[in-house]
């Protein structure tokens, strides 16, 4: 068992609580007196360079305090002297040359947000009218941001998808963006829907859906699958 303390506070008060006791007869210990001498000496530098750094280091909080404090008041100050340089730029006339003589770079231009992801996470709900509504998950895809969807439909007996409309994106308060099919056919009732969904931002495309089945059985209960499988709810056709 160490009889010397680890922390560098205990050892210095360890010294100085013994160096009393082996200082009175340092023979009888097996020291000598100029030994004990050299310890005081010893602990009384370590405990003025102990009590020096811990005033450096209270020192040092202080001086980072001010400091975060000047850098905060600094950061203010110049934030509000760009925007108002930008601000002068812009109704200049010439706002090459004044970012120029300010030395900053002019706004870069602004980069288009991306067009929405593949729409996933089918949902289908039929209403009492009979018609069917389709909603779904996709990145990028708030409304608020300019995001839309266009949704085809293939029907029995065609051979290409039908656009049947333009769905806004996603809203804030369900983060699912929907449609509603008023025109589903009787004819569905044996064969079915197809459906693909596909996002827009302006006049650039997103990858469309996987082609969505929306099966209808004689007894009424449907089930959506995508084009390769893989079931992804049931709906009941009104009668």
């Amino acid at each position: 068992m160490a009889i010397l303390p680890d922390g560098i506070p205990e050892q210095i008060q360890f010294c100085e609580t013994h160096l009393p006791v082996w200082s009175v007869q340092p023979a009888k210990i097996g020291l000598t007196a100029q030994q004990v001498t050299a310890l005081e000496t010893a602990t009384t530098a370590a405990r003025a360079a102990y009590s020096a750094a811990q005033a450096a280091r209270e020192a040092s909080k202080g001086a980072t305090t001010t400091l975060g404090g000047n850098l905060t008041t600094m950061r203010s100050n110049v934030s509000d002297l760009i925007r108002q340089i930008k601000a002068y730029a812009e109704i200049s006339g010439n706002a090459e040359q004044v970012y120029a003589d300010a030395q900053i770079p002019p706004p870069a231009a602004p980069s288009p947000a991306p067009v929405p992801g593949k729409p996933s996470d089918f949902n289908v709900a039929l209403n009492p009218d009979g018609s069917v509504t389709l909603s779904w998950n996709a990145t990028n895809s708030a409304a608020s941001s300019g995001a839309f969807f266009n949704v085809s439909r293939k029907l029995p007996g065609q051979s290409n998808f039908v656009p049947l409309g333009g769905a806004s994106g996603s809203t804030a308060e369900s983060r699912r963006a929907s449609f509603t099919d008023t025109t589903v056919p009787a004819s569905a009732a044996s064969a079915g829907a197809q459906y693909i969904v596909q996002g827009f931002r302006g006049t650039r495309a997103g990858e469309p859906s996987d082609a969505m089945v929306v099966q209808f059985g004689a007894d009424g209960v449907g089930v959506v699958a995508s084009a390769g499988g893989g079931s992804q709810g049931a709906i009941k056709l009104a009668a």
